[in-house]
């Protein structure tokens, strides 16, 4: 019988980790009827990324004969997963500033725009997964580019969002207590975002194919590459990281939901 590695016991602990903030967030998410300016939606569909993902590592390291598509579904899921995160942060940002600075229509632009980058990021990420594998195998090039084109997007909207969450505590005089503590809650947990943001960006230059067969002849950027590199640098600047601002989000969150109750 098949046997885990090592990033298939780490693709195990993953779904055990996601499913509790899995169930906490869908509970908040019927429960306010599903606020478009409100992150829980999109923790909801990220922990679900996380948990499918984990789901199907295993099946792809399981099962007997391998079978290749199961193996791009998981690193396709691994680096287009950031999108929901970026789009959660975005929304605990709008929640925070709910009569305060959310109702600057200049603000309200701004952060949609963030949403339709991050949109854009995941589209080509997906896309670039998927081209120079055997579903298209002469587009090795373009898929290339386009994954490091939607890591670039994903680093360019973080670091605006983080920004923009600065000019957001102008406002700390004109929100109430338990917003300025959602607001709080999202600059402790954006370092730990950026340090995400940070290995997506090294990952995509690690290796120009998805498996990581064609490292990069720079050793350092190849130990960054989540299947063929370092496992540990993976599970904290990777996982790690995401867990703690999933965590940091929901805390501070249901800060803010027993505010409403």
């Amino acid at each position: 019988m098949p046997t885990l590695d090592t990033l298939g016991k780490i693709a195990a602990a993953q779904i055990g980790f996601y499913v509790p903030i899995a169930v906490c967030t869908i509970i908040l998410v019927f429960r306010y009827a599903f606020r478009r300016d409100a992150g829980w939606l999109f923790l909801y569909i990220f922990s679900l990324t996380r948990i499918a993902g984990g789901a199907v590592t295993l099946a792809a390291e399981l099962i007997e004969p391998p079978k290749i598509d199961l193996f791009i579904a998981a690193y396709v899921l691994q680096a287009a997963g950031l999108a929901p995160l970026l789009l959660a942060s975005i929304g605990f940002i709008g929640l925070a500033g709910q009569s305060s600075y959310s109702e600057v229509s200049r603000v309200s632009i701004i952060l949609r725009l963030y949403g339709l980058l991050v949109i854009t990021g995941l589209a080509l990420s997906i896309a670039g997964g998927l081209l120079g594998t055997h579903v298209s195998p002469t587009q090795g090039n373009v898929g290339l580019t386009l994954r490091r084109a939607s890591a670039g997007i994903f680093a360019g909207v973080y670091v605006f969002l983080f920004m923009t969450h600065l000019g957001c505590w102008t406002y700390h005089f004109q929100m109430r207590s338990y917003r300025r503590k959602l607001l709080a809650g999202l600059t402790i947990a954006l370092p730990f975002l950026g340090v995400r943001v940070a290995y997506a960006v090294l990952s995509a230059w690690s290796s120009s194919d998805l498996f990581g067969e064609r490292p990069s002849s720079n050793p350092v950027l190849a130990r960054f590459n989540p299947v063929t590199g370092s496992w540990i640098a993976y599970l904290v600047m990777s996982l790690v990281m995401e867990f703690i601002v999933s965590v940091l989000y929901l805390l501070f969150s249901t800060v803010l939901s027993r505010r409403y109750s």
